[in-house]
């Protein structure tokens, strides 16, 4: 009973710990002026999700954590690239495309992060899988 305690404190600490840097992140990416207002809400969705869901999860903490700052990476890189292509074909198509544009960009946005969150659980498995061969080794 007592390792069964100690196991859900340990998951609890790492979910306090990973809404902590998720709020940290979110905090950072809002107060920059140089990222658009609908990529940070798109971040603060994605750093709530990933946090929420894969933290108390097995794995490491610093796996966890490495995996967050680069899904928020990726999901600047993906919210720049998709605003540019935006931009270009609204240059080309007129206003229509400013609608198409707000009904698909919630769906384009999810694209990545269930893909990355996908990617995700495979490297915190893997990491499970790595602990489970070094205690059959020893």
């Amino acid at each position: 009973m007592g390792i069964r305690m100690k196991e859900n404190e340990w998951k609890v600490n790492h979910l306090i710990f990973g809404f902590s840097v998720g709020a940290i992140a979110s905090y950072m990416l809002l107060s920059s002026s140089f990222v658009s207002s609908e990529s940070v809400y798109m971040l603060i969705i994605f750093n709530f999700l990933f946090v929420s869901l894969t933290f108390p999860l097995d794995g490491t903490l610093t796996r966890k954590i490495s995996m967050l700052l680069i899904g928020n990476i990726i999901g600047l890189f993906w919210n720049y690239l998709f605003s540019l292509f935006a931009y270009t074909v609204a240059y080309y198509l007129g206003d229509f495309f400013n609608t198409v544009y707000i009904i698909l960009s919630p769906f384009v946005n999810f694209i990545w992060i269930v893909s990355f969150w996908s990617i995700s659980l495979t490297a915190l498995t893997n990491s499970k899988d790595e602990k489970q061969r070094l205690r059959l080794d020893n």
